[in-house]
């Protein structure tokens, strides 16, 4: 029997951009438990109201400024919509998870969760008993020496898994910025297209105020933070289009058209990755020989 009984027809669908507080609202208000993420109509990952609340909450971070992708788990482990119950569980104990979407050609249309298959009666209880043991089973490798309660293990749990996921997807999130510059700058090597990007951001940081500095990087990975803080609270007004491209030349040796290239799809990957209203913000306290850098006109998406 195939899974189509499970198609969503409010499936609910963000963007990697989007929010963890958009994520939230929409948990809110459709009484879910769970966002699917989707990027160029493909499934890249899922948050559940457990990551808003370890990762987000509990870490201290702002949840209009902190993207789903910095929470999201992109490790998805879909079905298609002519698999079975039985292959929805068995990504269920071999994942450890609780929640499993449904594609149809590629695209989520629906998804599967623990609670649904226990009140259809669509497993018995030694079926659904291996799930939930699969589940503590990775609970229990990160249980604390003494800690007797389940409260004190989930809590550590959560914790360590929180610390955990931030670092891998701070890299990871990192990693997709400096791939995205790579191919929109032509430059062969990771280590080239990140001297281009911390090159071009730590200029219009100087540029900038302080505070829309901070508020241009807030929206960016989390590893560019530490790099670039110096650059913050200039306003320097000696920063130009040209001494940007001399120093890209200086760096990456360079000829005058390679930098001025360099320069704009930098610029690009940039613009790509953060909300229209704050390139906006940037474009505002901008001179106008620096406008030009990020068009009015939105890019088309660096990915």
């Amino acid at each position: 029997m195939s899974l189509d009984r499970y198609r969503r027809p409010r499936l609910i669908v963000l963007h990697p951009r989007s929010t963890t507080y958009e994520a939230a609202r929409a948990m809110a208000d459709n009484h879910v438990g769970a966002v699917l993420v989707v990027e160029d109509q493909r499934l890249v990952g899922i948050a559940t109201d457990r990551d808003l609340a370890l990762d987000v909450v509990a870490a201290g971070l702002d949840p209009r400024t902190t993207p789903l992708r910095d929470v999201m788990s992109d490790e998805v482990t879909p079905v298609d919509i002519d698999d079975t119950v039985e292959d929805v569980v068995r990504l269920m104990r071999e994942h450890a998870c609780r929640r499993v979407p449904v594609l149809e050609a590629g695209r989520p249309v629906g998804i599967v969760t623990l609670d649904d298959l226990l009140i259809e009666r669509a497993i018995d209880p030694d079926t659904a008993r291996s799930i939930i043991t699969a589940q503590l089973e990775v609970a229990a490798r990160f249980k604390p020496a003494g800690a007797t309660s389940p409260a004190s293990v989930t809590l550590s749990r959560g914790g360590e898994r929180a610390r955990q996921r931030r670092a891998a997807r701070a890299e990871n999130t990192y990693g997709r910025l400096l791939h995205a510059c790579m191919r929109q700058t032509g430059l062969p090597k990771r280590e080239q297209a990140e001297r281009a990007l911390l090159i071009v951001l730590g200029n219009l940081c100087s540029r900038l105020t302080e505070d829309e500095a901070q508020h241009l990087l807030a929206q960016l990975p989390s590893k560019l933070v530490p790099q670039l803080d110096a650059t913050l609270g200039g306003s320097n007004k000696d920063i130009t289009p040209d001494t940007i491209e001399a120093e890209l030349r200086r760096a990456l040796k360079l000829s005058p058209e390679a930098a001025t290239d360099v320069l704009y799809a930098t610029c690009e990957v940039i613009a790509d990755s953060v909300s229209a209203g704050e390139i906006e913000d940037v474009r505002s306290e901008l001179p106008a020989a620096m406008k030009d850098l990020f068009p009015p006109m939105p890019y088309r998406r660096a990915g």
